[in-house]
């Protein structure tokens, strides 16, 4: 392995007022290394994390954008992670929700990160979590809200991050059957019907009832408008409220540690195997065995 990069002077620069370039800075030097080579600054209080997924076209920029606005307005920091897609063949990324997102930059306590997922298994980028936990360890926020891509895997990954996923879909699109036969509807803590001033949102709202019964909310909202908004802020909060009180996110925050955990585990394999380990295997069994066994051997280095 190689030397684990500390970013803690970076982290006391920031706290001591210095803006927000070290913590940018801090956070390029974690998007630049392997999540396995960074070492988790320590937290002093838990900062309520909420990831927001969905299929493309459901509006989930607008949202979080409107979103940044209630809690802003309701005197609270905000910092902001958004995951965009990268290509493919450049490995660049468009970074068009940072630009969506840019009107709110000026909202004092308010930090915009758009991450590149760099085709990352789980479709998060593999940094994200690392990110968060140094934006929570800032000290500067008091709510961190995460957009995903909305492709592939990505929208499983978030539910080892976030304390509440918010799942944001729109009627009309047939996303129901299919995000349910995905089992991204089994991860969401929320559902939001996005675009409600369209044909069909009740229809889908009980569709989503009748599909999760009494364990999940569903609510609607219509983003561009800012209709619904409070509504979700409040239910968002009411839940936060209910982690801490009653000692719930602490074991919350252990499972999806462990979740992330083998995540992490699985890309440090996937390093390996890139490197050639097994190519002289003569069978699918002693390949996996050898690259195994490579992966061992090297963490312990």
């Amino acid at each position: 392995m190689s030397e684990l990069v500390d970013i803690g002077e970076l982290l006391a620069r920031h706290r001591e007022g210095k803006g927000w370039r070290a913590l940018a800075r801090a956070i390029t030097v974690v998007e630049n290394t392997p999540p396995w080579d960074v070492e988790s600054p320590d937290v002093e209080r838990p900062v309520y994390t909420i990831g927001f997924t969905g299929p493309p076209g459901a509006g989930k920029s607008t949202l979080v954008g409107r979103m940044i606005e209630a809690y802003s307005e309701a005197g609270a920091r905000v910092g902001v992670v958004a995951i965009d897609p990268s290509s493919p063949i450049s490995g660049g990324a468009v970074l068009g929700d940072r630009v969506r997102m840019e009107a709110h930059l000026e909202r004092e306590g308010v930090y915009v990160r758009s991450l590149a997922s760099r085709g990352s298994h789980g479709a998060l980028a593999s940094c994200a979590r690392n990110v968060a936990r140094m934006l929570e360890a800032s000290g500067s926020f008091d709510v961190i809200l995460i957009e995903t891509v909305g492709a592939g895997q990505t929208e499983v990954a978030i539910a080892g991050l976030a304390d509440t996923v918010v799942l944001v879909t729109v009627p009309g699109l047939g996303d129901a059957v299919q995000t349910i036969k995905a089992g991204l509807v089994e991860l969401a803590d929320i559902v939001v019907v996005n675009m409600a001033d369209r044909p069909g949102v009740a229809e889908t709202m009980r569709h989503f009832r009748l599909t999760l019964g009494h364990d999940v909310d569903v609510l609607k909202t219509t983003a561009i408008e800012g209709e619904g908004v409070s509504e979700l802020r409040q239910n968002l909060e009411a839940r936060w409220t209910r982690f801490v009180e009653s000692g719930e996110l602490v074991g919350r925050r252990r499972e999806k540690e462990l979740a992330e955990a083998t995540l992490v585990a699985e890309e440090w394999v996937r390093a390996c195997a890139k490197n050639g380990e097994g190519q002289s295997a003569h069978t699918m069994s002693e390949a996996v065995r050898v690259i195994l066994e490579e992966a061992a051997t090297t963490w312990r280095r």
